[in-house]
């Protein structure tokens, strides 16, 4: 099978798996559900078809056949198949455009958003307003706009930011950010939501900063290297010294009672290396939260602790590996290193390490056709600091 029909089939299937996961994040009625699942068929179908076409050495077939076995493995204890699929989609995405996917990757935002939206309009989808606290009718102002909750529309306009960014490195143009920004206002204002707001300023005036500096900033390297670990250690830590209260305690209030959640799904399911559960008894929990709210399932809306419990805390080394390959190979890319840094921040507030948005990043760190990749078009410009004398 040709190079290029390889491709062709896994952009195709690209494209069916990530819609398919956009829709999960909509109000769903009937048949959206039934769109979605036939659109995830469509794709497995496809990813292993053109695996069939990817051309491997016997290291890499071998590796991949001891990865994808314990994938199948944990599928058939589990009846959960992210990792079988990723481990399909990694495979074949080595040799694709990861330019080409993050262009994918932000139409499908803009056209699912603008859908969304119009459907809304139209009323054939609901507008749900949410609270932050739902024992109070009078806190029932924030809008969702069609999705499932009111932090979905924010945190998508933070990742089509985080992919323009990407795609276009030292040919961004500033009037697009500022305008980016402008609507993240506008929409965080609506929504209540105001961690993805506050990331899209740091994110744009950073880049702003480095585009008419020229300077590409020293700080990012170190910090991209030793973030995520220093999240994990974070997050883990929260859990067990915020029963201690004093400050602990307001730290969790600053972050919306995230940790506490997380203690309440910790002590249900414990801490495992690998966790064997289903989805199913994982988000089956029954608790009543300090404000006197009875929750059928706790929301870890942060994801470390979401994929540490919900798959053990081994699989967080995969994320460590995913942050340490793409600081190794674009070292000397600040752009790349500062939507990294971003992307990893907003889950440390947010969950999306398991799910559609953050899955361009995994294929970034694995991909490895340098001719094709974000080096195009690229970062021409000559810095006037040294980004690696440290």
């Amino acid at each position: 099978m040709k190079q290029k029909y390889v491709d062709t089939l896994f952009y195709i299937a690209y494209v069916s798996f990530f819609a398919s996961l956009f829709l999960g994040d909509v109000y769903t009625v009937g048949t959206l559900d039934v769109i979605s699942r036939y659109l995830r068929i469509i794709s497995y179908i496809l990813i292993v078809i053109s695996c069939i076409g990817v051309r491997f050495t016997k290291k890499d077939f071998f590796i991949f056949c001891i990865i994808f076995s314990l994938g199948l493995i944990y599928a058939i204890l589990t009846n959960d198949i992210y990792w079988c699929i990723l481990t399909l989609l990694l495979f074949n995405s080595r040799k694709v455009n990861i330019k080409k996917i993050f262009r994918i990757s932000i139409a499908i935002l803009l056209i699912g958003i603008a859908v969304v939206i119009a459907l809304v309009l139209l009323g054939f989808l609901p507008d749900i307003l949410t609270a932050r606290d739902s024992l109070s009718l009078n806190s029932y102002t924030r809008h969702s706009f069609g999705f499932y909750t009111s932090n979905v529309l924010p945190l998508l306009t933070l990742y089509i930011l985080s992919y323009y960014i990407l795609i276009f490195e030292s040919q961004i143009k500033i009037s697009v950010i500022i305008f980016t920004v402008l609507t993240s206002l506008v929409i965080s204002e609506l929504c209540d939501s105001r961690n993805a707001f506050i990331l899209s300023v740091v994110l744009s005036a950073a880049v702003i900063c480095i585009k008419i500096s020229k300077c590409k900033y020293r700080i990012l390297l170190p910090l991209s290297r030793f973030l995520v670990p220093s999240l994990i250690i974070i997050s883990y830590a929260m859990l067990f010294l915020l029963p201690l209260g004093g400050i602990w305690n307001t730290i969790d209030t600053l972050f919306s009672g995230r940790f506490r959640l997380g203690i309440f799904k910790m002590r249900r399911i414990g801490l495992h290396p690998v966790n064997i559960m289903s989805n199913d008894s994982f988000f089956d929990d029954n608790v009543t939260y300090v404000n006197g709210e009875h929750l059928d399932t706790v929301v870890l809306d942060n994801g470390y602790l979401y994929v540490g419990l919900r798959y053990g805390i081994l699989i967080l080394l995969f994320y460590i590996y995913i942050s340490q390959k793409i600081t190794s190979k674009y070292s000397n890319r600040p752009y790349i290193l500062l939507v990294t840094v971003c992307v990893f921040t907003a889950n440390f507030v947010d969950n999306d390490l398991v799910d559609y948005c953050f899955l361009p990043f995994i294929l970034l760190a694995f991909c490895d056709r340098k001719e094709t990749s974000i080096l195009d078009g690229g970062n021409n410009e000559k810095s006037s600091c040294n980004y690696l004398n440290i």
